[in-house]
């Protein structure tokens, strides 16, 4: 089980050592798992050198789609970030449009499309040598104070008891 921050509401991503945006998972590693690297950073877009790494095959010599959506939650994620380091994902819809290739490069182009008080509305595509693979948009959030606090009472509340699993909401 992950360790848990005395104050969990002080997390924020902030660039490593090297100077990369990598997740709470990845970043004590320096390194994204997903196979995820920035190669490029504009204004309002950041493009992605992006290879999916074997062991998350889904089929013979394709990503599983999980792997896609895990990519993309990253990349519109880490284009906001940049501006914004408390941001959580509200939602995510993907577009499956190709395969995509175990073990071969493909590009990410994330973009905001949209920063309106707390709400972020943001965009991205896939792509192989100019072929869409699969494309994305989100919703983030700045997230309010406590929202990590929050979280941990509300799991602890739904503890195992000795009288078996609580159902409350």
């Amino acid at each position: 089980m992950p360790e848990v921050a005395e104050d969990p509401d002080a997390f924020a991503i902030e660039p490593s050592p090297s100077g990369r945006l990598l997740c709470g998972g990845c970043a004590p590693h320096d390194a994204c798992r997903l196979g995820v690297e920035i190669a490029e950073v504009r204004d309002d877009a950041v493009r992605f050198a992006v290879v999916c790494p074997p062991f998350w095959h889904g089929g013979p010599g394709v990503a599983h789609g999980g792997w896609t959506a895990a990519v993309f939650d990253d990349a519109l994620n880490v284009v906001a970030l940049r501006i914004e380091p408390r941001l959580v994902t509200k939602s995510l819809t993907i577009r499956y449009l190709r395969p995509v290739p175990v073990g071969r490069p493909v590009a990410v182009l994330a973009r905001i499309e949209r920063h309106t008080g707390r709400q972020w509305d943001v965009s991205a595509e896939m792509t192989l040598a100019g072929t869409a693979l699969a494309t994305a948009r989100a919703e983030l959030r700045t997230r309010r104070p406590h929202h990590f606090a929050r979280h941990e009472a509300w799991l602890a509340r739904r503890s195992p008891s000795p009288n078996g699993p609580r159902t409350e909401s």
